[in-house]
């Protein structure tokens, strides 16, 4: 399993989560999906970051990355953010592998 696995499995359930949504307008549409495409971009940065020993720029696009979701303002986010919240925690503790481990148990959980 590579290591971007987690980042994006969490991105899908997020995209998943937002399809099922009730319909909205094309514009809204557009709007969220250019938000979870910049989401997932993000993510993919942190990871990088990570693991190249880059806690605290990791951490800086983390919590941009959580605002974001807190903007959604939907129970998918409110997860996601909950599982940002203590992927956070890990890297300021030191712990980057705890952090990358706890974005697996969001892809597990869905």
């Amino acid at each position: 399993m590579s290591k971007t696995s987690p980042i994006l499995a969490l991105m899908a359930a997020f995209a998943a989560a937002s399809a099922s949504a009730a319909p909205v307008q094309d514009d809204e549409l557009a709007s969220r999906e250019q938000r979870r495409s910049h989401l997932q971009q993000q993510l993919r940065d942190v990871r990088v970051e990570l693991y190249c020993d880059h806690e605290d720029h990791a951490l800086q696009m983390m919590r941009e990355a959580r605002q974001a979701l807190i903007a959604q303002h939907d129970d998918v986010s409110e997860r996601g953010v909950a599982h940002l919240d203590r992927a956070i925690w890990a890297v300021r503790h030191g712990d980057t592998q705890q952090a990358l481990n706890l974005l697996q148990d969001a892809h597990r959980q869905g």
